[in-house]
């Protein structure tokens, strides 16, 4: 039988109160289809995991398009220059930054994900689909307005 023991005080140095907090009550049988789903994050837990609790009755809203994978699905932009700016456009876009496309490599904006490659590197059959780096502004300028 698992007891977790909280101790609280309303004043510092003056009379503490303890109580005990059973968990082993817990009998999460009426769980939801998705509770053994995992999440983008890893998050799956123990049969016997008093965690369990909070799907018990319910389902475990996981949804499977994880951020991470769509931003893998969005194409490489293929640039002719060797420094780039990526900002994500409009208020509630990431602040503006610039990338050095110098290396023989993929560049990675640290905010959006957006990849970025200089033209002469650029692969088709290793790096995939591709926009141009004017395709790109266009698009970051249609979620400005």
């Amino acid at each position: 039988m698992a007891t977790i023991v909280r101790g609280f005080s309303r004043l510092p140095g003056k009379h503490q109160v303890f109580r005990a907090i059973s968990t082993s009550s817990c009998k999460c049988s009426t769980d939801g289809p998705n509770v053994d789903k995992v999440t983008h994050t890893g998050q799956v837990w123990d049969k016997d995991d008093f965690r369990r609790a909070r799907f018990a009755g319910k389902d475990k809203l996981v949804n499977p398009r994880f951020a991470i994978d769509l931003i893998a699905e969005d194409p490489i932009v293929v640039c002719e220059r060797r420094r780039v700016s990526s900002n994500s456009g409009g208020a509630l876009g990431h602040p503006k930054v610039f990338i050095n496309l110098d290396r023989d490599e993929v560049a990675v904006c640290g905010y959006s994900g957006q990849k970025f490659i200089q033209k002469k590197f650029y692969n088709p059959k290793e790096h995939g689909p591709s926009i141009t780096y004017e395709e790109y502004l266009k698009q970051m300028e249609e979620i400005k307005s």
